[in-house]
């Protein structure tokens, strides 16, 4: 039940409840006698008041559990258990399982309190998630495999998962020096499909469950509907094109599968989202998995250089190597007192606290773009939490426009990964002067990313 209400401290917390648990069981030699037996290593086999089947607790709803195999030479990482447990209504999160560890639920979901009293009890004892993402990323983590295939190198060591509601897929590698996963989105595509945010490839988006055949080479199942019984859904083979390994790396032969249907190579298709393409073409023509999939912080592929640097930065339109993005400013007949979108880098005048401008219409347009305010010295971008038509109305007003079309979300003008975000949950009740003067957590304060970068659409009439 919602909020696992059972007890003082929930069935998760109750070792002597098999719900919410780990269980590990023997189910060898199964043909006489009982269907399973008890590990004798089991932690808690001679705990009176805990089932001898349970190997940790504190667990949710865990979705696709994976045991690594290790890296193939060196075996390190070898038997480490990965799962995805799927949140209540706030947080997903990815846990590597111990032998008799306490993983939270239900004093924490992921990282936050969840029940406050329960929470603070120091002796849970509890093991933090390696990995934990809010509801705006996605609502239902399904857990992968650490990728140990020998075909794509580049994706050697990572654990690769996704989110059955979103459709992200998703990479952590861990950082031997500070102990922590990074996380890393992968981009099914190529070139344009995945560094511009106005588009999207097509493969099925409900990520249902991974898998990995006997060479360690990885796939996933998704499906059309958010369903298990879904109509249609595909198998996918997790692929790197630009970083294959030589031949001569993998040397092993695979086992006959019979297919019954027929294999449909993937074929990225870039749809249009309320984004119109960018009118150049980048020279980043293979965008491999999550080392390079995402513009912000990736390193530019072999070959291209700074080449590569000025074509992503021509494309969300960035003009000079400081990555102050261009301002747009306010149409000309319109000329009230600070509605334009002055102030840009080039201006000798400082623009006033919660000036606005719009950047990242590749086509040059002046009523729309990313929303970008200024705060006490310095230009930011607004996150699109709860961004709707009536703060992108105080915007598109503010900047000297009758009204908003649209209020735009999800970077549909590209991210300013080169700004800090300076207003998060803005709640306009639309009769503000400026997006200042409506309700917001702060100035700076956020929990958000760049990929939900605020914009609009403004009516020039």
């Amino acid at each position: 039940m919602t909020g696992d209400p059972f007890g003082e401290y929930g069935n998760a917390q109750n070792k002597s409840a098999l719900l919410g648990k780990v269980l590990r069981i023997d189910v060898d030699n199964n043909e006489r006698g009982p269907l399973y037996r008890i590990p004798p290593d089991n932690p808690f086999i001679h705990d009176h008041d805990a089932r001898p089947e349970v190997y940790a607790y504190g667990v949710r709803n865990m979705w696709r559990c994976s045991v690594d195999r290790g890296d193939p030479i060196t075996k390190e990482g070898k038997g480490r258990i990965f799962c995805g447990d799927v949140g209540q209504n706030k947080f997903e999160e990815v846990d590597i399982v111990e032998k008799g560890r306490n993983y939270g639920w239900r004093a924490k979901e992921g990282f936050s309190c969840y029940d406050k009293a329960l929470c603070v009890n120091s002796s849970l004892d509890d093991v933090l998630p390696i990995y934990a993402y809010s509801h705006k990323m996605g609502k239902s983590v399904t857990g992968g495999y650490v990728y140990r295939g020998c075909e794509y190198p580049n994706l050697n060591g990572m654990y690769i998962f996704g989110d059955f509601m979103s459709g992200r897929m998703m990479a952590l590698q861990e950082n031997r020096q500070t102990g922590r996963w990074d996380y890393n989105e992968i981009c099914m595509g190529k070139g344009k499909t995945c560094l511009y945010p106005g588009l999207i490839n097509n493969f099925h988006q409900h990520i249902i469950s991974f898998g990995e055949d006997e060479a360690g080479e990885l796939y996933f199942m998704s499906t059309s509907l958010p369903s298990a019984t879904s109509p249609s859904g595909a198998v996918y083979k997790v692929v790197d094109p630009s970083r294959r390994a030589p031949p001569t790396q993998c040397n092993y032969s695979p086992l006959p599968v019979r297919i019954k249907s027929r294999l449909i190579p993937f074929q990225p298709k870039e749809n249009l989202i309320n984004a119109e393409l960018p009118p150049k073409q980048t020279k980043l023509t293979d965008v491999p998995g999550p080392a390079q999939s995402h513009p912000r912080g990736m390193a530019p592929p072999a070959g291209h250089s700074q080449d590569w640097l000025q074509e992503l930065m021509n494309m969300v339109g960035v003009q000079d190597a400081l990555g102050v993005a261009s301002p747009t400013h306010a149409p000309a007949h319109r000329s009230h007192k600070g509605h334009h979108s002055k102030g840009g880098h080039n201006s000798l005048v400082p623009p006033q606290n919660g000036a606005l401008r719009l950047a990242g219409d590749n086509d040059g347009r002046n009523d729309r773009g990313r929303v970008e305010i200024y705060v006490d010295g310095e230009w930011g971008t607004v996150c699109d939490d709860l961004w709707d038509e009536r703060s992108a109305g105080v915007a598109c007003r503010q900047l000297g426009f009758p009204r908003a079309l649209k209020a735009s979300k999800q970077a549909e003008f590209g991210e300013g990964g080169n700004l800090r975000v300076l207003l998060d949950d803005v709640q306009c009740k639309g009769t503000e002067r400026t997006l200042l003067d409506c309700q917001h957590t702060g100035i700076g304060t956020h929990n958000c990313a760049h990929y939900e970068d605020a914009g609009v659409i403004c009516e020039t009439i």
